[in-house]
């Protein structure tokens, strides 16, 4: 027969104790840092997803196209965004078309979107006005420093036309 003491039930109950309590609060700090991460993870607008990046994805060939199109037709296509934002955040941005003659092209709808790298979710989209002598402008909400992805579809161009291109703003 096994026979133990006070002392000897005493120390041992206080060892279950003890033991379970360590296991039980080293679950409790892995459950915080895995809970904290996610929180971080899921939280940080600089880790989202491109809007329509499965589309895009899957229309690869079309989108490729798209972006050769200018140069292939023999159009000049520029893109001009000013340096500085005014006091609502607001950019100046130009677009340049002129055919393989030099001639300005007209009556273009030129639509637009743009993002910043660090927020990929927040997407703002805009129309270029056309101004005349293939010049179309837009004031697009870009006040944000760092870099932004511009990219806009142009339309009535005969076919699929887009242009994209990454911008830094410095202020």
């Amino acid at each position: 027969m096994n026979h133990k003491t006070e002392t000897e039930v005493k120390a041992e109950r206080s060892a279950k104790r003890f033991y379970t309590g360590l296991v039980l609060l080293l679950f409790a700090i892995q459950c915080t840092i895995l809970g904290t991460a996610l929180k971080l993870a899921v939280g940080d607008p600089a880790l989202a997803v491109v809007p329509d990046y499965h589309q895009a994805a899957l229309n690869w060939d079309a989108t490729q196209a798209a972006n050769g199109a200018a140069a292939k037709m023999g159009w000049d296509v520029e893109i001009e965004v000013s340096d500085v934002a005014d006091g609502r955040g607001m950019r100046a941005m130009q677009l340049l078309v002129s055919d393989q003659t030099g001639k300005p092209v007209t009556d273009l709808k030129v639509l637009g979107k743009a993002y910043h790298h660090a927020a990929a979710n927040q997407v703002e989209r805009f129309e270029l006005n056309n101004v005349g002598e293939g010049r179309y402008m837009a004031m697009p909400p870009m006040g944000r420093k760092g870099l932004w992805q511009i990219e806009l579809q142009i339309q009535n161009a005969g076919e699929p036309m887009s242009l994209v291109k990454t911008v830094e703003f410095k202020s």
